[in-house]
Parts: C-alpha cells; structure tokens; sequence
C-alpha cells in the first residue's frame, strides 16, 4: 500500500513538473508571439510610408509608378524582417550596451548585423519576381544581395536602439522603484527608532510620578503602579503600529490622566471635547500623551493653584484638528524666552514629519487667555484597519 501511495505522489508530482513546463512554454511563446506582432505592425507602418514617399517621388519625376507594386515590394521586405525581429531583439536583451561589456558587445552586434541582414536579403531577393518587378531584377543575384542588404543593415540597428531604449527605462524604472522602497523602509525605522525612543521617555517621567507619591501616600503609589501596569499592557496591544483610530487613542490617554490624578489630586482637571465624527479619524499612536504630559508637567505642575487641561478635536474640510490647550504658566517664560523643546515634542515633530512629510502642522503658542495651546492639523482618513510595520508603506509615501 506505501508504495502504492509513493508512486501514486510521484506520478502527481510528474504531472505537476509537466503542467509546470507546459504553462512556462505556453507563457514563452505568447511572449514572443507580441514581440513579433509589435514588430510587424511598426514594419508595416514603415513599409506604407516608404511606398507613399516612392510613389510620389516617381510622380515627381513624371514616371509614377503603381502604387499596389510598391506596397507590395515594401510589404515583403518588412514581412521579412518583421520574422528577424525576435531573435534581434533576443541578441539585443542579452548582449547590451553597459559601460562595462561594450568593447565585446559591439563587435558581436556588427558582425551579427552583417549576417543577418545577407540572409534577409538573400530571401528578399529570391521573392522579389514573384512579388512583383523591379528594374533590379535584372541585376546579377549577388549585386542584388548586396545592394538590398546596405540598403537594409540600418534595420537591424532600429530593432537594437529600440530594443536599448526598452531596457534602459525598464532599468530606470526598476531603480526608481527600488529607491522609493529604500526611502519607505528608512521612513519606517526612523518611526520605529522614535517610537521605541519615546516610550522609555514617557515610562521614565510615569515611574518618577509614581516615586514621588510614595514618599507621602504608599496606597495611591501602589495604585498607580497598577494603573501604570495596565496602561503599558494597552499599548503593547498596538507594538509595531503607527497610526490608531483616535477613540483608541484617547482610551489610551485616558488611563495616562488617571495615573497623573492620582498624583495631583484636585489641582489637575482634564476635559476632553472630542466631536463624533472624528472617533474613527486615523492619528499616530502615542500622538496625545507626550503633549499632554507636556502641558501637566511644564504647564501645570509649575502652579500652585489647580490646573485644567483641555483636549479638542474638530473635522474642518479634509483635515484633523487637534488641540491641546492648558491654563498653566505658558510658554514665554517672565524673561520673555521661550525654552527649548523636549523630548516628547521633538518626537512628535519628527513623527508627524515622517508619516505625512508636508502635508501637516504642528504649531506651538501661547493661549490667549494664559497657559500654553498645541495644535496639529493632519489630514482627515477613516480608519479602515490599523497601519502596522508590513503594511505602513501607504503611511509614509
């Protein structure tokens, strides 16, 4: 019964080895088939403009000559010549013209052209009576050969120009499309390098909250180091993703202003005004919580007083509006300098800057009734399904 099995397995895998070859064959010889079509047709382009140029030249000369024998005469020869385009072009593909192998390249070529084109003329000249009659037909056979095949060696070069002219586009666009997949793959791991870069950043600062509880409260710390478990167990769910609908994002920074209630107590109020229809509206993972952060620690933490922040988004036109806006300090210092941008803004800059190059704004200033107003502008795309490392290239073309 097993070797009634093995042999069953190989003769299913001979039949597949044959399908296989029979399905390559049948895919070669429809390729050379449309080779040789293409060819044929720019031949008889060719020869139906060189028979009109003859005819009105002999009418020119007060002798016109029938126009049915010209067509014919030119037909034959780029029928002729439409059967060597093939293996010309074959010759063509292999054997091109790169700096590097044109001293044996041409040569080959010219000695091909010569050949080919004496048997295109030999066959050429041995049809001609029976096409139609020309005054060469009077000439000696190898005379004929001769002067049709100088009159012809050009051909073969058209079929090897075009045939480079292919190539170097097909190369030209080979290498533009293997530069815009070296580009996406660099955008993606500088993504990735500021992504990995800014959760240390933002674990650093939540543990330091944490550290600074416990000196006074060990039951909110431990609380907080629950919540701070909880919060980094959600965003490992969204490892290798850049871009999250913003209810999850908000979900996400949700538990972030838990944990910094639980440090500030009543001097920190977080509200959020978020409009319905910009739930599903696609926003880079982790784009909230470091500017949040921001605006609690360098906005609010500052004040004696309770704080509020507020988070806003809006849909305007084809574009996303977020606001982070907070009633602290703000941002011109009482010297009237501004300080340099931290860590979680630059990343945020730098973020935004890969995932939609030009097409957004980040803008930084003073709220004009005090504190301090952060707002992005991105463009508005539903979420369909989350963008991650595989399939981020559409992110950051």
């Amino acid at each position: 019964m097993f070797e009634d099995f093995g042999s069953t397995s190989k003769v299913r895998k001979w039949r597949s080895d044959r399908m296989a070859r029979g399905g390559n064959a049948l895919a070669t010889a429809k390729r050379w088939l449309g080779i040789w079509a293409i060819g044929f047709v720019l031949w008889t382009v060719l020869a139906s403009l060189s028979a009109a140029g003859a005819h009105v030249y002999a009418a020119s000369l007060g002798n016109p000559a029938s126009w049915a024998q010209l067509l014919a005469w030119n037909l034959t020869i780029c029928f002729v010549w439409s059967l060597l385009t093939p293996p010309v072009y074959a010759l063509a593909r292999r054997f091109t013209f790169d700096r590097s192998n044109w001293k044996l390249t041409l040569p080959l070529h010219i000695a091909m052209s010569i050949a080919l084109t004496l048997i295109a003329a030999c066959v050429i000249v041995w049809i001609e009576p029976f096409v139609t009659w020309t005054p060469e037909a009077h000439l000696p056979y190898l005379a004929h050969v001769l002067s049709r095949a100088f009159m012809d060696l050009q051909r073969y070069w058209y079929i090897v120009l075009i045939t480079q002219a292919i190539s170097y586009y097909g190369k030209y666009r080979e290498r533009e499309l293997q530069s815009s997949q070296l580009e996406a793959q660099l955008a993606l791991a500088q993504l990735e390098v500021l992504k990995i870069q800014l959760e240390p950043h933002f674990l650093f600062n939540t543990l330091n909250s944490i550290a600074a509880l416990a000196r006074y409260d060990g039951e909110a710390a431990e609380n907080m180091t629950l919540q701070l478990a909880d919060l980094l167990r959600f965003s490992l769910d969204a490892m290798g993703v850049h871009e999250v609908p913003l209810s999850r994002e908000l979900t996400l920074l949700q538990k972030y202003v838990d944990i910094q209630q639980m440090r500030f107590q009543d001097r920190l109020q977080v509200e959020m005004d978020i409009a319905g229809n910009t739930l599903s509206a696609l926003v880079p993972n982790m784009i909230l919580q470091p500017l949040v952060e921001n605006a609690i620690r360098h906005g609010i933490g500052p004040r004696r007083g309770p704080g509020r922040v507020c988070i806003m988004s809006r849909q305007v036109f084809d574009e996303l509006w977020l606001e982070i806006c907070d009633d602290g300090i703000g941002l011109t210092r009482y010297d009237g300098t501004v300080p340099p941008e931290g860590v979680g803004l630059r990343n945020t800059r730098a973020r935004l800057q890969q995932l939609y190059n030009h097409d957004h704004r980040l803008i930084l200033e003073d709220a004009p009734g005090g504190g301090c107003v952060i707002k992005i502008h991105i463009p508005f795309r539903i979420y369909s399904e989350e963008v991650s490392i595989r399939d981020a290239h559409s992110s950051v073309a």
